[in-house]
């Protein structure tokens, strides 16, 4: 409104000053023109028959001194009056003064009068009474100074009255001179008070929105800019502000969840040690053949239940840690089962009920893992607190299906449904229907998951009510068909191995007879005594040699002394952590750094800053099952034989 208004006064400043000028001056400088052109044309007018009247006097005077008039003499006299007699023509529009047309009047008739005497003189002349010429002579010589007399005084009416007009417009356009100084004087005034006005109503507030965007790029949320006016700027310092606030209260909810996340990353380890300890002491329990059937089943619901938490606190993990992208072919079944592991202590607390189906033929697609669980385990939270503000029963459904070439995850529930007038704005940020519990980023960051993956993920209505999301993504492409020539890779779990049970323990209950990690000499550096020795127990049953050290300076000794063939290291420990015992191998015996592998509850350490880089495949997550652990030592020595190592 304010541009709008400064584009209006300043065209109206531009536009009247013209005006002005056309009506100030034009007036005095038509009416000088009329007056011109009227007095020339009258002037012409009487020129030609003062003219031709003097011709005729000079032929009469001609004609009377001869002894007999000339025909064509008298002829030339007659054509000269019907000119000389010709009536004084004034313009219409010509707005003469009333002296200057009295003049006319008198000159006119001063004419005529002259041109009568001359019509009657050339009358008697052709007719031969020359008795009386000479008299007539005379009085026609006193008309002609009569007329001259008449043209004098109406030449000086004439130039009064254009010098009058000239007045005139001299005066107007002196005063057209002295009004442009006064309109240019307040032009200059009414620049400054247009730029008073744009810098208090439209610079100023821009510059401390700017100001404010600027603090608000550099972090600063608590950043608020004066609302003023009620115009658009004021309106959009109100909702600067109020997207401050809001960046401000979902900055510290992030804050927080991050220092969950980071308080979860610490506990994980010093969790994952006891239960790997109580799994470890477990899983050689159930190896003694001689172990009563009520302590085994007893040590099998221990063993399961610590696996059951390492999974959940696993699962954890990878939720809140942030990870570098990293696409691979994935199942979304296997993506769904972990998200529903994450979400599943809530089923029973809050008596929802699961269904669903998943395709056991669902192709694979190309995505990062833990970003696509991240989607589904914020699609499962959200379906489970609308489910939480119905009553019983509470149904929960889960599908997986491929169509139209792509896989579709559907999240289903039986709540109240998204209201109509959330649905439009729902996947944009800061949109919530969960008050001030939510931070109205989930499922705008869901989204820009799916569509990052080159998929989406949209809302739809059941005709049922309730509300289903459903994700979608791109099949993977087909992997190229491998050379027929190929032959199959060599399995990398032992015989005895695959055979036993995911306890480690053979099907009948004995220890495997089968040493499969004999010759193989182990060095454990592991600061905790209760994950160590019971993993010394369990290698050296399958017949590796075991040395063990409680932490990295002590590792460092054994490994001067003697160089196993494989290397347990904990990322975590007093002294020197295994990070630190890698960069030394690295730096001062890189053949042995080649035979390192990592025991770690949390394995996000590896991708700090300043860390020696370490292949994934050489980390095992704590707890692991000392089966898994038989087999991964048994695979490294293969590969590192094979390669030379």
């Amino acid at each position: 409104m304010t541009l709008l208004l400064v584009a209006l006064s300043a065209g109206v400043y531009a536009g009247a000053l013209p005006l002005y000028l056309l009506f100030r001056v034009s007036r005095p400088a038509l009416a000088l023109g009329a007056a011109t052109e009227a007095t020339t044309a009258l002037n012409a007018q009487l020129m030609r028959r003062d003219s031709a009247l003097h011709q005729t006097v000079r032929i009469v005077h001609a004609l009377a001194r001869a002894a007999s008039p000339r025909v064509d003499s008298l002829a030339l006299a007659r054509r000269l009056l019907v000119a000389g007699r010709e009536p004084l023509h004034t313009p219409p529009d010509a707005l003469m003064p009333p002296t200057l047309q009295l003049e006319l009047t008198r000159i006119d008739d001063a004419l005529s009068s002259l041109g009568g005497a001359l019509a009657e003189t050339v009358a008697r002349l052709e007719q031969g009474r020359r008795a009386d010429v000479a008299a007539r002579l005379v009085a026609i010589d006193r008309l002609v100074e009569v007329a001259q007399e008449r043209r004098i005084d109406g030449n000086r009416v004439a130039r009064v009255y254009l010098i009058e007009r000239q007045r005139a417009l001299r005066a107007a356009a002196s005063g057209v001179r002295r009004d442009t100084v006064v309109w240019l004087v307040s032009g200059v005034a009414l620049v400054l008070a247009l730029v008073a006005v744009m810098r208090r109503r439209v610079w100023r507030p821009l510059r401390e929105l700017e100001g404010g965007l600027a603090q608000v790029a550099d972090g600063d949320l608590t950043v608020q800019v004066p609302t003023g006016g009620a115009d658009e700027l004021g309106r959009l310092a109100v909702h600067f502000n109020a997207m401050t606030h809001v960046l401000r209260d979902r900055a510290e909810e992030q804050g927080r969840f991050a220092a969950a996340g980071e308080l979860l990353a610490g506990v994980a380890h010093e969790v994952n040690n006891p239960l790997m300890a109580i799994a470890a002491h477990a899983e050689n329990r159930l190896a003694d053949p001689g172990l009563g059937d009520e302590p085994r089943s007893e040590m099998s619901q221990i063993l399961r239940q610590a696996r059951r938490a390492a999974k959940l606190l696993r699962g954890l993990l990878r939720f809140v840690r942030v990870t570098e992208r990293e696409v691979t072919l994935v199942n979304l079944n296997d993506v769904v089962r972990g998200a529903l592991d994450l979400v599943s202590y809530r089923f029973g607390v809050d008596e929802i009920t699961v269904g669903g189906r998943l395709d056991p033929n669902l192709p694979a697609v190309e995505g990062d893992a833990i970003k696509l669980e991240q989607v589904l385990v914020n699609l499962l939270a959200n379906a489970i607190d609308a489910l939480r503000r119905v009553k019983p029963p509470r149904q929960l459904t889960v599908d997986t299906w491929a169509a139209d070439a792509s896989v579709h995850v559907a999240v289903g529930d039986n709540g109240e449904g998204v209201p109509p007038e959330i649905a439009p704005r729902l996947f944009r940020p800061f949109a919530t229907t969960k008050g001030h519990r939510g931070t109205g980023l989930g499922l705008y960051i869901s989204r820009q998951i799916a569509r990052e993956a080159g998929g989406d993920l949209v809302l739809v209505s059941p005709p049922g009510g309730g509300a289903r999301f459903s994700l979608s993504l791109p099949l993977a492409p087909a992997p190229p068909a491998p050379p027929a020539a190929a032959t199959a890779p060599a399995p990398v779990v032992e015989p005895a191995v695959a055979a036993g049970r995911a306890d480690g323990t053979p099907p009948g209950g004995r220890s495997p007879a089968g040493a499969t990690l004999a010759g193989v000499h182990v060095l454990i550096v592991e600061d905790e005594e209760g994950v160590r020795r019971p993993m010394a127990r369990f290698l050296t049953r399958r017949g590796a040699e075991v040395e063990e050290a409680a932490d990295g300076v002590d590792g460092l000794g054994r490994l001067r002394a003697r160089a196993p063939d494989v290397i347990l290291v904990d990322l975590r420990m007093p002294r020197m952590g295994g990070i630190e015992l890698y960069a030394e191998l690295e730096q001062e015996r890189p053949e042995l750094a080649a035979r390192v592998l990592f025991l770690s509850g949390d394995v996000s350490q590896l991708a700090e800053p300043g860390n020696t880089p370490v292949p994934r495949e050489r980390v095992l997550v704590k707890p692991v099952e000392l089966a898994e652990l038989e087999r991964r030592i048994a695979a490294f020595v293969r590969e590192r034989k094979a390669s030379g190592g």
